[in-house]
């Protein structure tokens, strides 16, 4: 089935889905760092101790994604999407009414916790669940609300900020939450495939989360799964002294921003097609090969590309974060099944958020150590490699299970 035919047949549900990946906005670190002038200001913080606040909240954000994230494999999609929106709506009025530090700590969390943990969890799952035939196309389609409204969101921010004073800007967003995205994503949830309809798509192999954590091939594919957000967030956060060390003036690591976000929807559509055909676990270890060439390309002399040097980077980086969106989602269904899903993808994502709360310190670290970006670029080519290596070896440890008779779905 094409994009636009199973757009017509089943766009109410795909829309809960890219609503949901959307409104994980509200959480997401991009979206707070504009306000956080205006936090430590009002507070009297300093970076470090914003900063500081900021992992805090994150962490403990990411331990309690994992027990509330399994709640959606037992809880109807409509209570959890209702429950989700109103802790998202709470934590924009937390933030509204803050006058003291621990309210502004309360909301913090609860945006990361509501909004970049469990707005975008119940998106992925609900619609990765929901489809088996065409999951990598849902997948695909449904991720393209996290990139469309990250467009938007900082011109809305602001425009508020302007009219309103930034505190004032919470409100709406709270109000819009309470009387508009919950209401809404509340009729749009109605139109998950019925359990019965769902039923093919349930492999007799489904198993919960102790058999996951038993399973060699959880370990093999989850550096790979982890190695992209990772290495870029660390390499994205000290992009300043990447340009600087490459030569690259701010204006142009800026334009080259603009292919990167093209790259990555461009590729999240092509991959979802691929993963309906060949399955998300073999296209996997394919999924490194941009991310190594984009590696590869801060090896050569600075040179080498003229004025297209960041483009080719930056470029084959979206490549990489595009093909492993539909990759990703299809990948825990396909290994494990969808009945326990929610609790499969509570145990990940957490891995994946700690992982990427480590980076900028980490990346810190070594280049403070002397490393330049050479050496960088040559140790992660190097891991995502070694990752692919392991990813692909999980691929043969499926494919003989199966024919071997035994297999997890």
């Amino acid at each position: 089935m094409g994009y636009f035919s199973f757009i017509r047949a089943e766009y109410r549900f795909l829309l809960f889905g890219f609503l949901m990946m959307g409104l994980s906005n509200f959480g997401q670190t991009f979206f707070i760092a504009l306000y956080s002038a205006y936090f430590r200001e009002t507070f009297a913080l300093t970076n470090t101790q914003f900063g500081g606040i900021y992992s805090a909240v994150t962490l403990a954000s990411a331990v309690c994604l994992l027990y509330s994230g399994k709640l959606i494999d037992r809880w109807r999609l409509s209570v959890f999407t209702g429950a989700t929106l109103i802790g998202l709506a709470l934590a924009c009025l937390f933030i509204f009414m803050a006058n003291e530090l621990w309210l502004l700590a309360l909301g913090l969390f609860m945006l990361r916790q509501f909004g970049q943990g469990l707005s975008s969890h119940t998106g992925m799952t609900a619609t990765s669940r929901a489809y088996q035939k065409n999951r990598g196309r849902a997948t695909a389609l449904v991720q393209l609300g996290y990139a469309g409204f990250e467009g938007f969101f900082p011109v809305m921010a602001i425009m508020l900020m302007a009219l309103f004073g930034w505190q004032h800007s919470w409100l709406v967003f709270g109000v819009f939450l309470a009387l508009v995205a919950l209401p809404l994503l509340m009729f749009l949830s109605r139109f998950e495939p019925l359990l019965k309809e769902r039923a093919g798509n349930l492999p007799t192999g489904s198993v919960d989360r102790s058999h996951v954590l038993r399973d060699r091939r959880f370990y093999l594919v989850l550096p790979l799964y982890v190695a992209p957000p990772f290495l870029l967030t660390g390499m994205f956060f000290h992009q300043i002294v990447l340009a600087d060390e490459r030569g690259w003036s701010l204006a142009l690591l800026a334009s080259a921003f603009s292919l990167y976000a093209g790259m990555k929807i461009a590729a999240s559509l092509v991959s979802g097609i691929v993963v309906d055909r060949i399955t998300a676990l073999r296209a996997l270890p394919f999924s490194a090969i941009p991310l190594i060439l984009a590696f590869a390309s801060l090896l050569l002399p600075p040179d080498t590309f003229g004025i297209y040097a960041p483009f080719v980077y930056l470029g084959l980086c979206g490549l990489n974060l595009g093909i492993i969106g539909p990759v990703s989602g299809g990948l825990w269904p396909e290994l494990f099944g969808t009945e326990h899903l929610g609790a499969i993808r509570s145990l990940t994502s957490p891995i994946a958020i700690f992982a990427t709360a480590a980076a900028p310190v980490l990346f810190g670290a070594i280049i403070d150590a002397g490393f330049d970006f050479h050496a960088i670029a040559f140790g992660c080519a190097g891991l995502v490699s070694l990752a692919a290596l392991f990813a692909f070896a999980a691929g043969r440890d499926t494919f003989s299970n199966t024919f071997g008779g035994e297999t997890h779905g």
